[in-house]
């Protein structure tokens, strides 16, 4: 379900400081200390194998039920903290395994991910590394047919995400076994998985996926609902819904390396989610402004994105970072940010520049990565790698130098830029539970063609629905419901958009709607 939240407090401004010990900005535990807890099960979806491009939307004709997995990082069971925030990190692998998509890296425990589960963890946070379901076809003979089969890739994903959120929310309403805050949740993806992030929370509405450059040679969406279900992981003979009942929402994202679907999806929103990236300026595979991401074997145009620059521009434009904006930080990681762009425009953006690339090349991407090489030629080979040696060499080609001590430092950065913010973000008022109000509601199918359930939490009751068209005439209002699930008939409304303005007893909430 979607959440509304309904601050009851004006946001107040705090500067972050330096103290010693501060929970959350700083290291409480020691790795040691951390409880890594392997191969966690937080649901089930169907699985696409082969990598092959059929029926339209799926890369295999016999997609499997299969586990969706995590690693999780808790504090030491001596840990006191009982609403504990909750960091879910995404891995990078271009969505495809690990060696058969021709790099070292593709994996929840891959370096970077391992380290930065430790990383967060030592300041208090539980984290969560999730694998995410992988399969596209990147050799795909058209343009058509890679932008389908990378969109609906990264769509999966999302749902995968939104299955972890939805699985942490209802263990905290439940078992509480990970003893976390479901109203404290940030969402990290590295390279492709900052495709999913900067996607979460924005791509939000059906019509997103039906951009021109996301249509195919019949002016149909790319996204096929019939098979792999609506934007919020509702639906599909091809997808499974998990944890029903629970909000798909987070507080933050944040991405390092990765970019954005496409920019408009950033003008329908809700609520507002600040947005943090990192990004290395010359980045050959997902550029921090905008271009085509193409397949590295080929060259081949995949679709085009817009990058990290571009979307904090554009969050700051829209106020979603006002929380940095109106704040000062003097970390030696903002001052850096500062330099490079300016906080005005680009509060939540830090770029790198890398001396160590060869004057040779004008590329560089991901220097936060490492690899023991001396054990990639027989795991490549294990795991499927045509040719184990270019796997260390296609790594080492944007990331020169690559060593453990290199990646590292990296990883200082990352997490010297964004526990600042993430402090801010987790101790803004209106995150309190005792100063905001929580609408769940799930509202689908989206679009539809004739009926629409609306349907809030077992908690809450649905009063009234008033639906408006663009223009903001009413077209339509039904009134005395009083449940919590209403099945609304489209009553000879024309084809278009409209807004459903849903009142219940614990408050307001409106939702585009489309009707075929």
């Amino acid at each position: 379900m979607k959440k509304i939240v309904l601050s009851c407090v004006i946001l107040v401004s705090a500067v972050v400081s330096s103290i010693a010990q501060v929970r959350y900005l700083d290291d409480i535990f020691t790795v040691g200390q951390i409880q890594k807890t392997t191969d966690v099960v937080y649901g089930q979806n169907f699985y696409f194998l082969n990598y092959a491009p059929a029926p339209s939307g799926t890369s295999s004709s016999n997609p499997q039920m299969a586990d969706l997995q995590m690693d999780v990082y808790s504090p030491p069971g001596s840990d006191t903290a009982q609403m504990r925030p909750l960091v879910i990190l995404c891995h990078t692998g271009s969505f495809l395994p690990r060696y058969v998509n021709g790099f070292p890296v593709g994996r929840k425990d891959d370096s970077t991910i391992t380290e930065l589960g430790y990383r967060f963890t030592q300041k208090g946070y539980v984290t969560a590394a999730i694998n995410y379901r992988l399969g596209w076809n990147p050799l795909a003979s058209s343009q058509v047919e890679r932008t389908r089969q990378i969109l609906n890739a990264v769509y999966r994903a999302i749902h995968d995400a939104q299955t972890a959120v939805r699985f942490f929310k209802k263990d905290a309403a439940t078992t509480n076994t990970y003893k976390i805050d479901p109203n404290r949740i940030i969402l990290i993806g590295q390279g492709s998985g900052g495709f999913i992030s900067l996607a979460y929370n924005f791509l939000n509405d059906q019509v997103e996926t039906t951009l021109p450059k996301f249509l195919d040679g019949l002016g149909n969406s790319v996204i096929n609902t019939d098979l792999v279900g609506f934007v919020d992981g509702v639906g599909g003979t091809y997808n499974n819904y998990n944890h029903p009942g629970y909000s798909n929402q987070v507080q933050m994202v944040a991405n390092y390396g990765g970019a954005m679907g496409d920019i408009s999806w950033m003008n329908n929103f809700w609520p507002a989610v600040p947005v943090a990236s990192l990004h290395c300026r010359k980045d050959v595979y997902a550029p921090i402004d905008s271009g085509n991401v193409v397949v590295p074997a080929t060259g081949q145009v995949v679709v085009f994105v817009h990058g990290s620059r571009t979307v904090v521009k554009k969050a700051v434009q829209q106020g979603l970072n006002d929380i940095w904006v109106n704040n000062v930080f003097t970390d030696p990681y903002s001052v850096r940010a500062y330099t490079q762009n300016p906080a005005a425009t680009c509060e939540g953006l830090f770029s790198f520049e890398i001396a160590d690339i060869p004057s040779s090349t004008s590329q560089e991407a991901a220097p936060w990565e490492w690899w023991d090489s001396t054990l990639t030629t027989q795991q490549a080979l294990s795991e499927g790698a045509v040719y184990a040696l270019a796997v260390h060499q296609n790594g080492m080609g944007g990331n020169p130098n690559m060593s453990a001590a290199k990646g590292r430092a990296y990883c200082d950065t990352i997490v010297g830029f964004l526990t600042p913010r993430m402090y801010l973000v987790l101790t803004n008022p209106t995150l309190s539970v005792e100063n905001q109000v929580e609408v769940d509601y799930d509202v689908y199918p989206n679009p539809a063609t004739e009926n629409m359930l609306v349907q809030v939490g077992q908690d809450n009751m649905i009063e009234s629905i008033f639906v408006t068209d663009i223009n903001g005439k009413t077209a339509m209002s039904i009134t005395g419901i009083q449940s919590t699930v209403y099945t609304m008939n489209r009553f000879g409304l024309s084809s278009g958009t409209y807004f459903l303005n849903v009142k219940t007893i614990n408050g307001n909430f409106v939702h585009k709607i489309i009707l075929n």
